[in-house]
């Protein structure tokens, strides 16, 4: 395929937002081809929003997640060995058939 080809099929994408079969189907080849096209020519590029996680820099802030993570995390055990003391199993034991050695 050609440049101006290859600018036209980019800019079908773009603009008006063909699928990659309708612009096989338009342009005569696999929408394979105008996948990898389509890939290599104008690669998704993250948004700002995207590319910044939701982690803070401050350490302070850090710790504090951490701590309520680390909370969140005892609060469910305590969960489950409630749940286990009352019903009189073991939640945390796997179930079912076991292999045969």
């Amino acid at each position: 395929m050609n440049k101006s080809q290859i600018a036209k099929i980019l800019h079908d994408r773009i603009t008006h937002g063909l699928s990659f079969r309708s612009l096989a189907k338009k342009y005569s080849t696999s929408a394979a081809t105008i996948h990898r096209i389509v890939k290599k020519e104008h690669p998704i590029k993250k948004t700002q929003e995207e590319q910044d996680t939701s982690m803070p820099d401050d350490v302070a802030q850090l710790r504090e997640l951490l701590r309520k993570e680390r909370l969140r995390n005892e609060l469910l055990n305590n969960i489950i060995d409630i749940a286990d003391q009352e019903l009189g199993t073991n939640i945390r034991k796997k179930s079912g058939i076991r292999r045969s050695e």
